[in-house]
């Protein structure tokens, strides 16, 4: 699922594509950094309709070991899980030019706010940023149904 498209979204901020999470077993965030000046502050909310932020939730996320295209870039830390009320800070010499895996489970989230959407604040000046997202399907078909609305 495309969430948040490549470009600088420079001090704006942005709101990624929600998600249904009523519709797949899981959600994977997988946040691609390149240039980050700032600290800026991921979260994910639920809400009842889509691009509704009502609840913040915790997450389990894992970061890359190393820069794109450098050796072990490919290996991840531990599983650490976000507190929802404080989200997960992305310093900018920690985050950039690595790869972010956040997950988050279908029954983690309220039957009646079954939107997920991935928020990052506009703190960062410079916030080149990309996000895609990997659902494991509730119904498995050639053509599964759309999550996105």
């Amino acid at each position: 699922v495309p969430v948040i498209e490549p470009q600088d979204h420079q001090s704006a901020g942005i709101d990624g594509d929600s998600i249904h999470s009523g519709k797949v077993h899981s959600i994977a965030f997988l946040v691609q950094f390149g240039q980050l000046t700032g600290d800026s502050v991921l979260k994910l909310y639920s809400g009842a309709t889509a691009g509704t932020k009502t609840t913040a939730k915790a997450f389990r996320y894992r970061l890359a070991d190393a820069a794109i295209r450098t050796a072990t870039a490919d290996t991840y830390a531990a599983w650490t899980t976000a507190v929802a009320a404080s989200g997960l800070t992305l310093t900018a010499a920690t985050y950039e030019d690595k790869l972010l895996i956040i997950e988050i489970l279908s029954d983690e989230i309220a039957i009646t706010e079954p939107w997920v959407t991935l928020e990052i604040d506009a703190t960062a000046s410079e916030l080149f940023v990309s996000c895609v997202a990997v659902c494991e399907p509730r119904y498995r078909a050639h053509d599964v149904p759309t999550v996105i609305s």
